[in-house]
């Protein structure tokens, strides 16, 4: 795990009170400045079984050995297909992949945040970029996004927070 300089301040800040965190944080600003490094950084940290007293992951529990190689059970990354591996078609052709966070990837929530945690502990959906989501899928985050079970936490990285909208923007 690897937090920034620029960083540390706010993250030691919001992992020391990760108690009162609340279920939805928007990570914005520029393109380049480690956004989604922070966001990976937190998540880990709040899946972390052993974590530092500080609150920060140890990057040894077994936790944090699934959250490094993208097998944590109670995570869960949402990103566009075409940030996601390449995907073939039948005939060994590149699949045109979407540059959006289509609805289908938001309609799977339910069934993973509405079932107990894997490990006893939280559950996180780190969505990057955030304004990726197309209008349904949006529409569809808002009802996971009102009243989310407890110990579930979203994390929104956006570059264009003015792309999201407003009824995301006021949950987080």
């Amino acid at each position: 795990m690897n937090i920034l300089p620029w960083h540390r301040v706010e993250f030691e800040r919001l992992i020391g009170s990760k108690d009162r965190l609340p279920h939805a944080l928007l990570v914005h600003g520029r393109q380049g400045i480690g956004k989604l490094s922070f966001a990976r950084s937190l998540a880990q940290s709040l899946l972390c079984e052993n974590p530092a007293a500080s609150g920060v992951a140890c990057g040894r529990c077994l936790a944090c050995g699934w959250f490094d190689s993208a097998n944590h059970p109670d995570f869960r990354l949402i990103e566009p297909a075409s940030l996601a591996e390449r995907a073939e078609d039948e005939e060994g052709r590149e699949k045109k992949a979407s540059l959006q966070i289509i609805i289908e990837q938001i309609r799977e929530l339910p069934g993973f945040i509405n079932i107990s945690s894997h490990r006893g502990g939280p559950k996180v959906i780190l969505i990057h970029p955030a304004e990726a989501l197309n209008s349904s899928a949006a529409n569809a985050l808002l009802k996971n996004l009102e009243e989310p079970p407890a110990r579930t936490f979203f994390l929104l990285v956006a570059h264009r927070v003015h792309y999201l909208l407003p009824t995301i923007k006021s949950r987080c």
